[in-house]
């Protein structure tokens, strides 16, 4: 089966790339529920980040931290972000596209204490201390406050659900059916033009 994030269709709006780096590329969300969204991804087919070597590591990090920074300066305020991991690409976990993808979005919960505890999240100090040979879902707050899970029901888009309700719009969470096309292009512009 092939992996839609190895081979980009770059005919697909969704796909543009809005920065490529030596290791990764940066693309809109499809289903973005906020405009700015964004995924990370690296071009060679990882399971999840914890399968990044320290070089890839490093990038990954700058990538974040530079967006982090960039959301800031265009919507005021830090974005979230997550990323659902798994060691088996054959085994359950929370992520539809078995190929490290991690998401930057520009939301903070309103509750999020309620978030941390159904789902079991306990917080890290960076992110070697993810343990490499269990599903798991990482997260980092608007403070920048990093957490972990590995016990959690393995439902698909599971944050993406929790994120949707946040917003009142719990039952538009699923990106194959809800794309937010507007918030899409909004991001692309945001994004690209601050890049600039």
């Amino acid at each position: 089966m092939s992996c839609p994030f190895c081979q980009l269709d770059s005919t697909k709006y969704y796909n543009e790339i809005i920065e490529e780096t030596k290791n990764f590329r940066i693309i809109p969300g499809l289903g973005a529920l906020t405009p700015g969204y964004i995924l990370i991804l690296p071009k060679k087919h990882c399971y999840s980040m914890t399968n990044f070597n320290a070089e890839l590591m490093l990038e990954y990090q700058n990538i974040i931290h530079k967006y982090r920074k960039l959301f800031k300066s265009i919507y005021h305020k830090y974005p979230i972000i997550f990323e659902h991991g798994t060691p088996d690409p054959c085994g359950l976990c929370a992520s539809c596209v078995i190929h490290a993808h991690t998401h930057i979005i520009n939301h903070h919960y309103q509750n999020e204490e309620a978030i941390i505890q159904q789902l079991n999240f306990q917080k890290i100090n960076n992110l070697t201390e993810i343990k490499k040979d269990q599903n798991y879902i990482y997260y980092q707050n608007h403070q920048g406050q990093e957490y972990i899970t590995y016990n959690f029901e393995p439902i698909s888009q599971i944050m993406r659900i929790f994120i949707a309700q946040d917003l009142n719009i719990k039952d538009q969470y699923d990106w194959r059916a809800f794309p937010f096309e507007n918030n899409i292009h909004q991001t692309i512009n945001d994004l690209k033009n601050k890049l600039k």
